[in-house]
């Protein structure tokens, strides 16, 4: 049975859902959980103490509402006082908060697990192709996870301001290997996450939100990857604007030169600074966090599209045929999924390698046989034929991992037939009267059918290029009549149920095809010496008697 990707499943979320929820929950309580993390007067403090934004009651004079511009925090290693009001107040929030009732951690719990699943949920049954896989989102999930570990380590350890949290990271690598719907979902639930860690801390939310948000609107262009580090610093630059406003609503006067001059405990310029630091580490990792999700870098399918590579090299030698039809296919591909926002390298470098199993019986493939050379499926059965041509899928799947190639190129190895039947030889076995009782399912490939929209394009223009070499007189009618059938064809038998294609989708590819057929096959005006070799008289035909013209 070929192995191939898998998708989520609602069973399998909601174990990981439960599991990584379960593990942060423990991270949300665990400094109120270890007893050596009290804090005690007259004793350095083992940990930084954090007082989440609150409003107070003014003492002096008639009582009023007014809320603290300044976090409480100790750093730790600080030894505290009782005279301190500061000390005081930490102490005594830390104090409310020991030791954790069952039902705040089973309610943190609850919270993970449902902003876990709602995500999951949607992925499944809204986002992209490629976000519906099990390796993807287990990826995304894990990430999540981690970011918020390291937002827990950040107020725990360090006594810089929450702000400098930098998890406008995932958002970035969202929109550069999916799409900015799945960044901003992604970027909404990791913040509600994170605030949760200091008491849903409101201007903390708010900034967390926004700037991941300002991230995926500024990254403008996924080709050029360097651009996250300026959206990160723009989306800091939001940040600290959308923070100031927020700190002017609450407290009703606030001066953001005083604050600037807090120097590193600043939160206006934290704000910025967590920005900028996100779009740099979104840069400087961003083969790993597309590794992570399940993609491939951009950099690797241009190392991919060398001619020199040894798979290509090995193609080009084994089954020059297949390997001309390939090329063919990548420009065809390409320009049809430019068409529609789809990732065109991707295609390109899955149009290359998707045959690379016909270089194992290169001569059971018609492009590969010379002229006048005669086709090994005379001499076979039809069920022997369907065999030998289906094994190219598994045979071509086996090559491209053993050779190290990223799965989402290996996807196309095994879906650019999908589940069709190889109606020919089907068809030839019913006229013989099917003498070994055969079923259809024997003659169907053993791949799966097409799950993003690019491995969906090659299945069409697969067929399609195949199909325009036979389309003679080279015109745009026949042509588009010709596309119009494969795609009616593959929606009728089902290829394109789950690759997320919309009717719109194949109407751009229907159109985009056709112009690039008409342009690759353009006609072009005869050299003169061919005008000359055309009326002059065959070699094989004897002129005609003028007495028969006269007849």
């Amino acid at each position: 049975m070929l192995r191939t990707r898998v998708r989520a499943t609602a069973p399998v979320t909601l174990v990981v859902s439960a599991l990584l929820s379960a593990i942060l929950a423990l991270a949300w309580s665990i400094d109120t959980l270890v007893p050596a993390w009290a804090p005690a007067f007259g004793k350095p403090t083992p940990i930084t103490l954090r007082v989440p934004y609150a409003p107070f009651i003014r003492e002096n004079g008639p009582a009023t509402l007014a809320y603290s511009h300044q976090r409480v925090v100790v750093p730790r290693g600080t030894v505290l006082d009782d005279e301190n009001d500061t000390h005081r107040i930490a102490f005594a929030y830390e104090s409310t908060r020991r030791p954790p009732s069952q039902q705040r951690i089973g309610a943190s719990f609850v919270l993970f697990f449902a902003l876990f699943v709602l995500t999951s949920v949607y992925l499944r049954r809204f986002g992209p192709s490629r976000t519906r896989l099990l390796r993807t989102q287990l990826g995304l999930f894990s990430a999540m996870a981690a970011l918020v570990l390291i937002a827990k380590a950040l107020l725990m350890f360090t006594v810089v301001p929450e702000h400098w949290m930098p998890l406008a990271v995932l958002p970035l690598w969202c929109s550069l290997a999916f799409e900015r719907r799945v960044a901003f979902l992604v970027n909404v639930m990791l913040a509600f996450m994170a605030a949760s860690l200091l008491l849903f801390d409101l201007p903390l939310l708010t900034v967390l939100i926004t700037r991941g948000l300002a991230a995926g609107v500024l990254f403008l262009n996924r080709k050029q990857p360097r651009q996250m580090i300026w959206a990160g610093l723009g989306a800091g630059v939001i940040g600290a604007v959308i923070y100031a406003a927020t700190m002017s609503i609450l407290e009703g006067a606030y001066s953001p030169m005083a604050d600037v001059r807090m120097g590193m405990q600043s939160p206006l310029l934290s704000c910025v600074g967590g920005g900028a630091l996100a779009g740099v580490i979104a840069h400087l990792f961003r083969h790993g966090g597309e590794r992570l999700l399940g993609g491939v870098s951009r950099d690797k399918l241009i190392e991919l599209t060398d001619l020199e590579q040894p798979l290509l090299q090995k193609m080009a030698k084994e089954a020059p045929g297949s390997w001309e039809h390939a090329r063919a296919m990548a420009n065809l591909a390409e320009a049809a999924a430019a068409s529609i926002g789809a990732d065109a390298l991707l295609v390109r470098v899955g149009a290359y390698y998707h045959d690379l199993g016909k270089t194992i019986q290169p001569k059971y493939f018609v492009e590969n046989l010379t002229h006048g050379e005669k086709t090994p499926h005379e001499d076979l059965e039809p069920d022997v034929s369907a065999d030998a041509i289906m094994a190219h899928v598994v045979q071509g799947t086996k090559i491209l991992r053993e050779g190290s190639i990223p799965e989402s190129v290996v996807e196309f190895a095994y879906t650019h037939h999908g589940t069709q039947t190889i109606e020919y030889f089907w068809h030839k076995c019913k006229e013989r009267n099917n003498p070994k009782n055969l079923k259809e399912e024997f003659f169907r490939y053993p791949g799966m059918k097409p799950q993003t929209k690019e491995t969906a394009i090659l299945m069409l223009v697969d067929s399609i290029e195949a199909a325009s070499r036979t389309i003679q007189p080279p015109e745009r009618a026949k042509f588009d009549e010709m596309i119009q059938r494969v795609i009616f064809g593959k929606l009728k038998s089902g290829q394109l149920d789950e690759s997320g294609l919309t009717l719109e989708d194949l109407r751009i590819l229907s159109a985009r095809m056709t112009d690039t057929l008409v342009n690759m096959f353009h006609s072009r005006i005869k050299y003169p010496w061919q005008e000359k070799q055309e009326k002059q008289p065959s070699p094989d035909k004897p002129p005609k008697d003028p007495k028969e013209k006269l007849n």
